[in-house]
């Protein structure tokens, strides 16, 4: 499989490298949180409605985030929340950085359209409370929504005493692994379950008209319309129009998300913790790259078959439990019986040979071993028996590969 490392506009990818990254920052935040120190996690938001484009709100936000940055006084605000500073090697030698994760990320309302948004890590020393850190950061949402009035954009922090555009929590203990999620919910939250509930609602629920959804689910949606035969409909040209117009737009402003210049720091400490994770798994100083983590997960995978994306939509998609079911109780074998038993041609490639032999030479010692214990029959029953109970009732035909490559 050919892996292109894009986080936001690639589910294969992006799944790969959204729980790698998670799995990273879980592991960060749990180190900081041993060593005695608190993490701040801050969102800021901007109004929006439908109709105004991603690009758009996404120039403005960058305009409200370059305005928060404002040197000297982003330096006082981040000294009176406590952030602490980490040294970062470099071939230009030793810089110190502060401990700022931003994380991006955007949903779209069938309501209210885009709703870009930046959730904010900050790494604090020792242990700080939510009311201090809201009135730390306070003076950044103001430099925060002069930046977006630049743009013509606007924010507000609180609806009847509840956040809106801004809201400040500081991470309890324990919920280190939750919050690593949380700049990733955009790959993540894409679980297939869309397939049983189908298009007319969200995953909470929300139903045509009230729905907030990611771009996954967007693309998730799709793909149950391909399903249904139903791509040519309003709900599914829109959908395809919102899809199109996040690719475009992520990849033309090159949207990056969550950097952690500080991570060679947190490996060095997690390894002296003790404290397992992604940071500690390679060598000490290594770095792997969005690219390299969406191709390593493929790594020593082979390819045994194909089929037509026809079979996919019509059938597979919507059995591929039962197919999972198949293969993890009876291997190969059973995979390309269950493509037999429902008619679908499967193209047999090499390693799907191979393995389709392998497994029927160890059936057949298996035979030949209690064949020479006297139990030629029982052995015939149970194995019709676990077949039977796997597959729904079909046995393996030994040419089925050839034979389907040959009608295929």
């Amino acid at each position: 499989m050919k892996t292109c490392g894009s986080w936001h506009s690639c589910l294969p990818c992006g799944a790969r490298i959204a729980v790698h990254r998670a799995r990273e920052l879980a592991q960060a935040f749990e180190t900081w949180e041993t060593l005695g120190n608190s993490v701040v996690l801050a969102t800021f938001t901007l109004q929006h409605h439908a109709g105004q484009s991603l690009r758009d709100l996404l120039v403005a936000q960058r305009a409200g985030w370059q305005a928060l940055r404002s040197k000297r006084p982003y330096e006082a605000d981040l000294l009176n929340l406590g952030v602490a500073s980490f040294p970062i090697e470099s071939a230009l030698g030793t810089r110190m950085v502060k401990g700022v994760i931003r994380a991006f990320e955007s949903t779209y309302g069938d309501d209210h359209g885009w709703h870009p948004h930046y959730h904010v890590f900050f790494l604090v020393e020792g242990v700080i409370s939510a009311e201090a850190a809201r009135e730390a950061v306070a003076p950044m949402w103001d430099r925060w929504v002069a930046g977006l009035a630049k743009h013509g954009a606007t924010a507000i922090a609180t609806v009847n005493g509840e956040s809106a555009g801004l809201d400040v929590k500081v991470i309890g203990s324990g919920q280190a692994a939750s919050y690593g999620k949380y700049p990733f919910k955009l790959a993540l939250e894409a679980v297939g379950g869309i397939f049983k509930h189908g298009r007319s609602q969200d995953r909470k629920g929300r139903e045509v008209g009230h729905r907030h959804r990611t771009p996954a689910e967007i693309v998730e949606h799709i793909a149950v319309a391909q399903v249904e035969g139903k791509l040519g409909d309003e709900q599914a040209q829109t959908d395809l129009r919102v899809w199109r117009e996040w690719c475009e737009t992520a990849t033309d402003l090159g949207l990056r998300q969550a950097p952690f210049p500080m991570r060679a720091w947190f490996a060095d400490k997690a390894r002296e913790l003790g404290i397992e994770g992604p940071l500690t798994d390679g060598e000490p100083g290594e770095e792997k790259t969005d690219e390299q983590i969406a191709a390593a997960e493929v790594l020593g995978n082979r390819t045994g078959a194909m089929m037509s994306s026809r079979d996919w939509s019509s059938t597979v998609a919507y059995e591929f439990d039962s197919l999972r079911r198949a293969g993890r109780h009876g291997g190969w074998t059973a995979v390309v019986v269950w493509f037999d038993q429902r008619g679908i041609a499967l193209d047999m490639l090499g390693p799907g040979e191979e393995q389709l032999e392998l497994e029927q030479d160890r059936h057949q010692a298996q035979a030949e071993f209690r064949l020479a214990n006297d139990h030629e029959y029982h052995y015939r029953q149970s194995v019709a028996g676990a077949l039977s109970a796997m597959v729904g009732g079909v046995a393996p035909d030994s040419s089925t590969g050839r034979q389907a490559k040959q009608d295929g």
